[in-house]
């Protein structure tokens, strides 16, 4: 089927809107019709080399859509159900997925990209993106990576749950649970932060430490629950949020841009006995330097946040239900409703830092 998606062809050159061709659907693959996709930063860390990429591919992890076919083989779901897509299709036969730790399926990252996907209009092979390329109008990705929800969710809300939220929020929930009348420190507020933030109040955190250099996000954040707002450009960051809890620094930290010099402030800024969530997706050659005494001395815990570690069959329906009843307002995270066509400038944004989420929205 022809269908339009982003297709990077360079990494470091802008995405190019082209026609491409599905595959057939192998039997255990579904194909979606894209209703909404988030611009995720990783989505351009990949377009900028940041994150290491296939080319040429089809870029957008975090989407949502309805079933238009099924493959041979798969008999949970059928046309007309809408889902969010998972991109860590988890096999649920491996170690890790036999102890619930879907979020790190050793067999996900092979069998997603040994699927068909799809060629351009020269007929040349594209890579998929994550197992869901969903900056297009529909896409093939596994049966098992895709949620069912309910029909009544709008879709560019939910779209916001196959990464951003699941990750952000996951790691308050799931991957560094927030203790009910904790302080708590956000460092980065973008989408994945900001769904810290939020799945913090929702634990119970008594206070909330909002930190970015641009003052719209810090602003959101406010708006959002956020009981303090810490400029980087004020001083020295730790300091400032030790000054607001005590001299003791947050209980939680979840940092949320995946650099050096925010991860080792997040650590700074954890209290004695405290714990350091890292949930920012770093570059693979990111390294950051560590205080052994701060370590044990301190009795500090460091963790590593990948994909706030959920399992999508019981979290995604968890997260739409709490926005669902108010306590997760996910749409005042989308600052903008885009086309297809303006996926560039939707990257343009996310380099200047601007407004926090842009849905691509196919009519």
């Amino acid at each position: 089927m022809s269908e339009r998606g982003a297709i990077l062809r360079t990494v470091g050159e802008p995405l190019q809107i082209e026609h491409i061709t599905l595959a057939p659907l192998a039997p255990d693959q579904v194909r979606v019709r894209i209703a909404a996709s988030g611009v995720c930063h990783s989505d351009l860390s990949q377009a900028t080399g940041a994150l290491p990429v296939g080319t040429p591919c089809v870029l957008g992890h975090e989407g949502a859509g309805v079933i238009e076919a099924v493959g041979s083989e798969v008999h949970h779901l059928t046309p007309g159900t809408h889902v969010v897509i998972a991109w860590v299709a988890a096999c649920g036969q491996c170690w890790f997925c036999a102890r619930g730790e879907l979020h790190l399926c050793r067999n996900a990252i092979r069998d997603t990209y040994s699927m068909p996907y799809a060629t351009d209009s020269e007929g040349a092979a594209l890579f998929t993106s994550m197992g869901v390329s969903s900056f297009s109008t529909a896409t093939n990705c596994l049966a098992r990576a895709v949620v069912p929800i309910a029909e009544d969710i709008p879709l560019e809300i939910a779209s916001l749950i196959g990464c951003g939220v699941a990750t952000g929020a996951g790691a308050a929930l799931n991957t560094a649970p927030v203790e009910h009348g904790s302080a708590v420190a956000v460092i980065g507020l973008g989408g994945v932060g900001l769904a810290s933030l939020m799945a913090s109040r929702v634990r119970g955190a008594a206070e909330l430490i909002a930190v970015d250099p641009v003052a719209s996000r810090r602003e959101a954040a406010l708006a959002l629950g956020a009981t303090h707002a810490v400029d980087p450009a004020d001083g020295d960051v730790a300091r400032q949020i030790r000054a607001v809890t005590g001299r003791r620094g947050a209980d939680f930290v979840f940092e949320a841009v995946g650099r050096q010099g925010t991860i080792e402030t997040a650590i700074a800024a954890t209290r004695r006995g405290g714990t350091t969530c890292i949930v920012g997706a770093a570059p693979p050659d990111e390294r950051v330097s560590l205080s052994a005494y701060d370590l044990y001395m301190h009795g500090k815990t460091l963790v590593g946040c990948q994909y706030g570690s959920v399992v999508p069959a019981r979290d995604f329906p968890l997260l739409l239900n709490l926005w669902r009843t108010g306590r997760l307002p996910l749409e005042r995270l989308i600052t903008g409703r885009i086309g297809l066509d303006d996926v560039n400038g939707a990257f343009d944004e996310l380099r200047r830092g601007t407004g926090i989420r842009s849905v691509i929205v196919n009519e």
